[in-house]
């Protein structure tokens, strides 16, 4: 593998259960140069994330806790890509924009419109890559959310991309190690 000398953002999307976070921990074994982060590089305010079983249970966040959240983001992630990293291959499970998808589960209360022009000053993911396996394989893997929730983001994520660019569409059922190798690949052409 070549050797980056600039910073390359690989951002995994999907719904729960699409395979996003075993794919990107398996990246990290392929591309030592890299560095995995959950959403958003946590710069202003340590991870404290913790498991939530029913993310379309929460209460949403008053208008000015979510631009205050937003905006947040906005400058970890600015501040993230301004420093000097040793690694150079970035691999987001999920990102800032899956909150277009998904405002339940950030607790999120603005406006679809407002959110939409805000996350158009976030740094862009050099590749995007969209797991899309069937809804009936994603049930068998994660029961978080209910069927009806499930078609209803994953018709939102097929609408995020369809016009966007540096997309890597992987909506078949395919084997781990196969999608590893189609994804290993597109980086590869990217780092080239």
């Amino acid at each position: 593998m070549n050797k980056i000398n600039t910073q390359l953002i690989i951002s995994f999307m999907g719904v729960d259960g699409s395979g996003k976070t075993t794919l990107a921990k398996n990246l990290l074994q392929v591309f030592k140069n890299s560095r995995y982060l959950h959403l958003k590089p946590y710069i202003l305010f340590q991870d404290r994330r913790t498991v939530v079983k029913n993310p379309q249970n929460q209460k949403k966040s008053s208008f000015i806790i979510s631009l205050i959240r937003l905006i947040s983001w906005f400058i970890s992630y600015q501040i993230f890509f301004q420093q000097k990293h040793k690694k150079n291959i970035y691999i987001f499970d999920r990102y800032a924009h899956d909150i277009l998808i998904d405002p339940l589960r950030y607790k999120h209360n603005l406006s679809y419109s407002l959110t939409k022009y805000i996350l158009n000053f976030f740094p862009k993911p050099d590749l995007w890559i969209f797991l899309n396996p069937s809804l009936k394989a994603v049930e068998s893997r994660k029961r978080e959310l209910s069927y009806k929730e499930l078609k209803r983001q994953s018709k939102d994520y097929i609408f995020f991309f369809k016009n966007k660019k540096n997309v890597l569409k992987l909506n078949k059922n395919i084997q781990k190690k196969k999608l590893i190798k189609i994804i290993t690949k597109k980086i590869n052409d990217l780092i080239t």
